[in-house]
């Protein structure tokens, strides 16, 4: 009687990280890229897994966060999975375990404190997320040329980069397009783009299954760290100081860091003192909305990319009328092309009309002057009282100046009906507030951002 192979008999890990996995993707998806591979082999912590071909490798990059969900969940003890292909001239047979195994011979297997799932390709960047795609006007400039520079010599130019500006401004666009040049000057550098949110998960998730050693290694490791929405670390005080800690140690070590938020340094009050003097050390530029010419280049480029003819009249009316952000002014675009290409219409001013009627008017709904004093009272913190009375503290008046000024833009309103909504002030009052603020807002970046984002938010 034969004596069993236990190491034929022993569980393929990778069988059962796929049958989690064939619970969380759609049948095709699991069919076209996770049902053609196979476990090759594991060394120490590492689990090696062959795929068909080189274009396999994507696996990693597109199941990342699946695969390492499967493997905390399933309690296994790897730390890194590697994607072996068939058609790579460096893979060499050899023996494993009695049994022909391909393993990597051309490159050393990754140690436990690199990066896992091809960390260090460019997997979480949108491919469409280039310089070459981003359209630049007067209110992003600066910023485009402070990422330009830092992708050509990164941690040399400005070492953090802070961007802020409102939703759909290009932020995310500009981050990723300075891992995309990085990554094709260097192939070889280690790039990270993850949110604020991601970071704080991966936190919680090696806290919960002791994995701290390993979570710290694999962001303190990279060669460049693009963090969006760091605005979402506010009241997390254990995530904050861990990035604290990767901060500093990638500073020191000469690592570039962007960061990226709605708002600037100083004003994410809700942040350690310590970690808002940090995002201070570098450059910090602000991306404001896009002009009307501007608005209508992003449509054209777009439209260009999608081999799709928009009429000059077309896009000026869409950017007239799309005035809160990048991304609406996007999306009312794609709606008129679909639109278009769904019935075989040709697209002309009439046309765009009609189909974006109710997207444009949804954009356009009536603003108030008590909504606009309700609103500007919650930004600044005082009661709704407080700015229709006629209290001049000093607290008071800049943001009931801010109030006249945006009733005055955002309504029909003429000036003495604002100056009675507000304590029964003089016209003439009321003139001298709307003037002020346009005129500081001119030369205070700030004012215009938050000017900006009140006009977003009440939807104008």
């Amino acid at each position: 009687m034969s004596v069993p192979n236990t190491a034929t008999l022993a569980p393929n890990p990778w069988l059962r990280i796929l049958d989690a996995l064939e619970k969380k993707i759609n049948r095709h998806s699991y069919d076209t890229w996770l049902k053609p591979t196979r476990f090759s082999h594991a060394s120490g912590a590492i689990l090696f897994v062959r795929v068909p071909n080189n274009d396999f490798r994507q696996v990693g990059d597109k199941y990342g966060d699946l695969i390492q969900e499967a493997l905390d969940n399933l309690g296994l003890e790897y730390q890194d999975v590697q994607f072996v292909a068939d058609d790579d001239p460096a893979q060499t047979p050899v023996r494993h375990n009695g049994g022909l195994n391909m393993q990597a011979m051309a490159s050393p297997a990754p140690s436990t404190s690199q990066s896992r799932f091809d960390w260090d390709g460019a997997a979480q960047l949108n491919p469409r997320y280039t310089f070459d795609a981003f359209v630049i006007g007067s209110g992003n400039q600066f910023a485009h040329a402070a990422c330009q520079a830092v992708a050509e010599r990164p941690s040399k130019a400005y070492n953090p980069l802070f961007l802020y500006g409102g939703v759909g401004m290009g932020k995310t666009h500009l981050m990723q397009a300075i891992g995309h040049q990085i990554k094709r000057q260097m192939p070889q550098a280690s790039i990270c783009y993850i949110s604020t949110e991601k970071f704080t998960n991966e936190m919680i998730n090696s806290v919960r299954y002791d994995k701290m050693t390993s979570f710290r290694d694999k962001f303190r490791n990279v060669d460049v760290l693009l963090i969006d929405d760091i605005q979402f670390l506010a009241q997390k005080e254990r995530t904050q100081e861990e990035f604290f800690h990767t901060f500093n140690a990638l500073h020191e070590s000469m690592k570039q860091i962007v960061i990226a938020s709605d708002r600037p340094p100083k004003e994410l009050a809700e942040i350690e003192d310590r970690l808002r003097s940090r995002f201070e050390w570098g450059l910090i530029a602000d991306i404001q909305p896009p002009d009307l010419e501007t608005k209508v280049a992003i449509l054209q480029k777009k439209s260009d990319s999608e081999k799709v003819t928009l009429p000059t009249d077309v896009a000026l009316y869409i950017a007239s009328n799309i005035r809160s952000n990048v991304r609406e002014l996007e999306g009312a675009l794609i709606r008129l092309v679909a639109h278009s290409s769904l019935i075989g219409a040709e697209i002309t001013l009439p046309y765009a009309q009609q189909v974006l009627k109710n997207f444009i008017d949804s954009q356009a709904r009536r603003v108030t002057i008590e909504s606009i004093q309700k609103a500007v009272a919650e930004q600044f913190g005082l009661r709704l009282t407080e700015i229709k009375a006629k209290n001049n503290a000093r607290a008071v008046v800049y943001p009931r100046q801010i109030a006249m000024y945006l009733a005055k833009h955002m309504t029909e309103a003429s000036l003495p009906e604002i100056g009675r909504q507000f304590g029964g002030k003089h016209h003439t009052t009321v003139l001298h507030s709307v003037e002020k603020i346009e005129k500081q807002r001119q030369t205070d970046k700030d004012l215009n951002r938050l000017l900006n984002k009140m006009t977003e938010q009440l939807g104008g």
